[in-house]
């Protein structure tokens, strides 16, 4: 009885990590049948179909870096007023809930991009939140990349 009591304990245990490990980029699932939002998912295996090598998926930004590392992308955008309003909500809710860094801020006439980095045990995550007049782009990349990782993506 002692035994069942400490493996369903340690079962239980791990449960909770992974709903915690995979709620970090919930929130954003939420806008796939949302019809004032376009939502784009991209897995390992579509990646590696279109050979994520040898195309970016952010302009102007070399993925190879990591892109052996991404295990998934989610893309959301919307220009419905309230629709943009709920993301940015959900991302200043999700950034500090779980604690994301700044990476890095950049302003541009009327476009202000923010990019998050969070380092978990198992995963990585990255967010990139674009705000534009009238329309919000996120980008959020679920995977296995490091800190160094995103550096050398950012420095080119």
């Amino acid at each position: 009885m002692k035994a069942f009591i400490t493996k369903s304990v340690i079962a239980l245990a791990m449960l909770a990590f992974c709903a915690k490990a995979s709620a970090q980029i919930e929130f954003i699932e939420k806008y796939e049948n949302d019809k004032k939002a376009t939502y784009v998912y991209v897995g390992k295996a579509m990646l590696k179909l279109v050979g994520a090598k040898q195309y970016s998926i952010v302009p102007g930004r070399d993925m190879s870096a990591i892109a052996d590392k991404i295990n998934g992308i989610q893309i959301v955008t919307s220009e419905d007023a309230a629709t943009v309003a709920k993301i940015r909500t959900d991302v200043a809710e999700a950034v500090k809930k779980y604690g994301y860094e700044v990476l890095m801020k950049a302003n541009e006439e009327d476009t202000k991009m923010t990019l998050y980095f969070l380092q978990d045990k198992k995963e990585s995550y990255v967010l990139m939140s674009v705000a534009e007049d009238g329309g919000a782009n996120l980008i959020a990349f679920t995977g296995t990349f490091t800190m160094d990782d995103i550096a050398k993506m950012t420095q080119q």
